[in-house]
């Protein structure tokens, strides 16, 4: 009996429900916030891809000319003991330099001014030499040509 009283009550539940003609204003929120979002994944995805697509380019190739440098200047990796001759080599220029710098900051205390004067004189005349010759290399005073 209970089978015939669901049965007969279905098509009148189904005479009351009411489908929207029109979206509600939180559905067109939603889709305003997705559009959105998916237009600025996108365009972070084409500037990602701009950017990556010519980094690796040219990295493959500099990897492809390093592979062919390394195969005919016939060079080997490094081994452990490189490593430490290396090492040791390093640890004794720093040594020597520490002990230089010493040794100058204390023949910088007895220098005379005569001697700064000349060094600033000498160092004023190889900047300029730098930038004359710059200027004539570049043909133009001011600026490159176009």
């Amino acid at each position: 009996m209970s089978a015939r009283v669901f049965n007969k009550a279905a098509p009148v539940a189904r005479a009351y429900i009411r489908y929207a003609s029109t979206e509600s204003a939180a559905q067109k929120a939603s889709t305003s916030t997705s559009q959105g979002l998916t237009k600025t994944l996108c365009g972070l995805y084409k500037t990602a891809t701009g950017i990556l697509e010519p980094v690796l380019y040219y990295s493959e190739v500099a990897f492809h000319v390093f592979k062919q440098t390394f195969y005919r200047q016939s060079f080997s990796l490094p081994t452990k003991a490189d490593f430490a001759v290396v090492e040791t080599q390093l640890f004794k220029a720093l040594e020597f330099v520490k002990i230089q710098n010493l040794k100058n900051v204390k023949s910088l205390k007895d220098v005379s001014t005569e001697k700064w004067k000349s060094g600033a004189i000498k160092a004023f005349e190889l900047s300029s030499l730098f930038v004359i010759g710059e200027a004539v290399g570049r043909g133009n005073l001011i600026g490159y040509k176009d």
